[in-house]
């Protein structure tokens, strides 16, 4: 991935995508501030316009954060047909290249499948901590990820409800930042994420949060299955209840935010 800096807003793209348009609200923004840094990943389908909320809130409180777009996303649905979940992870090892240059330590912080490729990347690359919102434990049902490998070739399209918004192009929701639709063959790329996001998890040995809603899919099997699986020798979790699955959407955000806050805190007194 191509990376330029500038205050307020990035310009980044693999060589393949950087002639491609990126839909308003998806660009990936730095903004500068301490020398703690968060790296931002935004969960499947959606765009760094989802975790825009949490950015703010973050480097008002002296953080510098890059919340970043990952690969196939922000642009059109096709894009992911040629993106695989090893292109995620250099997503991730970019954004850390750039934070690098700039900040003392770097914090993950994915929201659902985000979190899955936080997670991933903390056992592999050097950060000071990882914050999973929302992440899935449990992968999809073994006939559908058979029939996506049997028809993923085929350019299939899975299409998400929009009945409500016509008129929004490739949004899904007015007040979410998503795809409508997204090639079935992606169903196998995030049971290979999962399947390597479980291989890692006891490798993570940095400070580790974990954030799920009571309501949202797996809830607390999700939760306690990672939890309990962290190598991290620190590892905190946070049950939510009635929030949405985008936690860092939820008009109850600021409580998830706070959570994150005081995580960071810690992490920096015990640099």
């Amino acid at each position: 991935m191509l990376i330029e800096a500038t205050e307020g807003n990035i310009v980044t793209g693999t060589s393949e995508q950087s002639e491609l348009l990126t839909v308003p609200g998806a660009e990936p923004r730095l903004l500068r501030a301490g020398p703690t840094a968060c790296l931002l990943l935004h969960g499947f389908t959606a765009n760094p316009e989802e975790m825009q909320f949490l950015a703010e809130d973050l480097h008002a409180r002296g953080y510098t954060v890059l919340n970043a777009r990952l690969a196939g996303h922000g642009t059109t649905p096709r894009d992911l047909m040629r993106t695989r979940w090893t292109d995620w992870l250099l997503s991730v090892e970019d954004g850390l290249d750039l934070l690098g240059g700039l900040c003392t330590q770097t914090v993950l912080i994915g929201q659902s499948m985000g979190g899955m490729i936080a997670l991933t990347a903390a056992a592999r690359f050097p950060v000071a901590g990882v914050v999973a919102l929302s992440t899935p434990a449990r992968g999809f049902p073994p006939l559908q990820v058979l029939l996506a490998h049997l028809t993923g070739a085929l350019g299939w399209m899975a299409h998400k409800d929009v009945q409500d918004h016509p008129d929004l192009g490739s949004r899904r929701e007015a007040d979410y930042p998503a795809y409508t639709r997204y090639p079935v063959r992606m169903i196998v790329e995030l049971t290979r994420l999962q399947e390597a996001m479980h291989a890692s998890l006891p490798q993570v040995r940095v400070p580790a949060l974990v954030v799920q809603s009571r309501q949202d899919m797996g809830g607390l099997d999700d939760i306690e299955l990672i939890h309990s699986a962290l190598g991290s020798a620190v590892k905190e979790k946070l049950w939510l209840d009635g929030f949405d699955h985008s936690v860092v959407r939820d008009e109850k955000r600021q409580v998830v935010f706070d959570a994150i806050g005081e995580f960071l805190k810690k992490i920096e007194a015990s640099k």
